[in-house]
């Protein structure tokens, strides 16, 4: 389904009210994740976003969340950064 611009803006501010400051701090694939989600959403309401209540977008940001647990997510970013020291560090011996 093509979407106006005018409900894919609206559709992006009501995310942002819900979602808020969460946003700002996702990996790609959790955004691919949420995208993909809140896609499903706007099709079951036909677009018409005023009649999205909050709780469908919590449902997406939870189905997100099941496939990128944030605690998975944070282990596997200090993996690479242990990495990334050990491989600069590799050439200091």
């Amino acid at each position: 389904m093509k979407y106006t611009k005018e409900q894919l803006d609206a559709m992006s501010s009501k995310v942002g009210s819900v979602l808020g400051e969460r946003l700002n701090y996702l990996s790609r694939g959790q955004e691919a994740s949420l995208e993909h989600a809140l896609v499903e959403v706007l099709e079951r309401h036909n677009g018409q976003v005023e009649n999205i209540p909050d709780e469908e977008i919590w449902g997406a940001w939870m189905v997100m969340e099941a496939f990128y647990p944030p605690d998975v997510l944070e282990l596997s970013d200090r993996y690479q950064a242990l990495m990334e020291i050990k491989e600069a560090n590799k050439d200091v011996r």
